[in-house]
């Protein structure tokens, strides 16, 4: 294996791990209510000249654009909060598929879910008594699927960079 061919497979991975996190985030934003404050946002900011004016009402179309644009930008924005939980066990998940050249998208689809489920744990672990997920756990479910979808897609297809190259005349 080529040292071009290494660097290549590590950019690939860490391309396809920022656009998996970007993804999940813009879901999470765009269909968990509550994940960001964009409705606020609407009612009260609007578009001016210095971009945003504070207690300004807005027309319709004018509120859906506001929403829109806010809601990419909190999307954007909480991508660095997801990709920082994430880090670890998404760390664990891509060299397990590395090492063992597992490029089902099975495989990366449901270690997308198991680790926004194992997220949504932690995140939601109250300090005493029982845990108990929030009541769209469902769609923090589906987040990780998209997650493990556009990683499968960019990386996970292509995983396997560990392991003996064999020369071509003993293939």
């Amino acid at each position: 294996m080529s040292a071009l061919h290494l660097l290549g497979r590590l950019f690939a991975i860490l391309f396809g791990y920022c656009l998996a996190i970007v993804a999940a985030s813009l879901f999470l934003t765009f269909y968990v209510p509550g994940w960001a404050p964009v409705e606020w946002i609407s009612q009260h900011w609007a578009m001016g000249p210095d971009f945003f004016v504070y207690g300004y009402r807005t027309s319709p179309d004018m509120a859906e654009t506001i929403d829109r644009v806010a809601r990419v930008t909190m999307g954007l924005m909480s991508a660095s909060a997801v990709g920082a939980m994430a880090f670890v066990p998404a760390g664990l998940c891509i060299v397990a598929s590395e090492a063992l050249r597992l490029r089902s998208a099975i495989f990366h689809v449901l270690a997308g879910g198991g680790i926004s489920l194992a997220l949504l744990a932690v995140t939601f672990m109250p300090a005493s008594g029982p845990a108990r997920f929030p009541d769209d756990w469902n769609l923090f479910l589906a987040a990780g699927f998209i997650g493990g979808v556009v990683y499968w897609l960019i990386a996970g297809r292509g995983a396997g960079i560990v392991g003996p190259s064999v020369p071509p005349d003993q293939a």
